[in-house]
């Protein structure tokens, strides 16, 4: 087997024989060729060689057990140029995999980042490097990877240069709705050198002016603390409820914006435009939910702001928030002098309780949602729908009594 810089030429076979020779000149001719093909034709498994699992070394079946182990026995015409590159893309993404788990490992490292055209917009790389992480760690070390590797010498220099205008300031993030995802370009861009409209990555940052983003203080472990209670790039059943969920509330969100601002004359133009945009990005997900990485619900609200952002909504129900908000204080004072006239036990109790029944429409269940439709449904109600079973005394077990 050799490998060219014009292309790549497999030579399977002996010396004297003629053997089998596949040229690609382009790499993503290569990786899409191999897409389509069928490894376990070129190399041989465990099951090959045990006819089945090896228990007794705790090897399955479709483990590869040599990468082009078949290729020496099987004749040149039955092979296809398929296979050939995705056994090869196999044995390279192992390789790679193997060599990063071990140095990881060495050091005392669970993560391990990774970049590069051998990897960018290809997930059949991805997840070959990935499996082969996880199978030489036993699971210890994590492969990441970049989303946006190709911007990150740009991203470097201009944070680089923000530090002369106050960057302690302020934060960065990305904006879902103005940036690509995996294998999701940005269609109709017209580039000053081309003559026609392209499809082209893209990726939009949005500087956060409250104030540098830090950890909770409050956190015991900051460094190891996942906000996300649920991956819905791995929970398929939780992936669908919560797409739907998001998709079905859209009209409500549409009806809100326009509410929103009743002097504007494009209100309702502009908002069926952010409509279009996030169900488009909601119906990308459920083909490929790794599209923008890590997929979350907190992910799947930030989408839906940017895309009510571009199309200037920066928050739909900010006077609903500011006329539940003046209301609420009102009635403050009169709450928390209540609260403190109950033993110390039944008022930690009724804190906790009314805590989680004032953020009842933070739940995001459909249930909450439609409760919150009901006339007059306000704190009192969502007190008295309130399930509180879950209320045991191993939850205040450890509070002292002058806390």
């Amino acid at each position: 087997m050799s490998l060219k810089r014009s292309g790549i030429r497999l030579e399977l076979g002996k010396p004297q024989e003629k053997g089998i020779r596949f040229r690609r000149k382009g790499f993503d001719e290569l990786l899409a060729l191999a897409e389509r093909g069928d490894h376990r034709k070129i190399d041989m498994l465990v099951k090959d060689i045990y006819g089945g699992d090896c228990t007794s070394l705790g090897l399955p079946g479709d483990l590869i057990a040599s990468s082009f182990g078949k290729a020496a026995q099987a004749a040149p015409e039955s092979i296809q140029e398929a296979d050939i590159a995705r056994s090869l893309l196999f044995a390279i993404s192992n390789d790679i995999g193997q060599i990063a788990s071990l140095y990881a490992m060495m050091h005392g490292l669970k993560k391990v980042y990774f970049g590069g055209y051998f990897l960018r917009n290809h997930p059949l790389s991805m997840h070959t490097v990935s499996f082969a992480i996880n199978y030489w760690s036993r699971g210890q070390v994590q492969g990441l990877f970049l989303r946006h590797e190709g911007y990150l010498g740009a991203i470097g220099a201009f944070l680089k240069g923000a530090e002369e205008c106050d960057a302690d300031k302020y934060s960065w993030s990305e904006n879902y709705a103005g940036s690509s995802g995996l294998q999701s370009p940005l269609p109709g861009h017209r580039l000053p050198s081309l003559p026609v409209a392209v499809s082209v990555d893209q990726l939009e940052m949005d500087r956060i002016d409250q104030g540098v983003l830090v950890y909770c203080p409050l956190l015991d472990q900051p460094a190891s603390y996942v906000p996300d209670m649920v991956d819905l790039t791995e929970d398929a059943e939780a992936r669908k409820y919560w797409l739907d969920c998001f998709e079905e509330s859209l009209d409500k969100f549409v009806s809100q914006a326009i509410k929103s601002q009743p002097l504007s004359a494009d209100a309702p133009a502009r908002a069926q435009k952010f409509k279009e945009k996030y169900i488009s990005r909601l119906q990308y997900l459920k083909q490929h939910p790794c599209a923008f990485g890590n997929l979350t619900v907190r992910s799947l609200l930030d989408t839906r702001e940017h895309c009510l952002n571009e199309v200037d909504f920066p928050d739909p129900y900010l006077q609903q928030k500011q006329m539940e908000n003046e209301a609420a204080l009102l009635l403050l004072s009169d709450h928390l002098a209540e609260l403190d006239a109950l033993p110390w036990r039944q008022k930690h109790e009724t804190a906790a309780t009314n805590l989680l029944a004032g953020n009842v429409f933070d739940w995001g269940a459909k249930e909450a949602a439609a409760l919150m439709q009901i006339p007059g449904f306000g704190f009192q109600q969502a007190l008295a729908h309130l399930q509180t079973a879950w209320m045991s005394s191993s939850v205040f077990y450890h509070l002292p009594e002058n806390c």
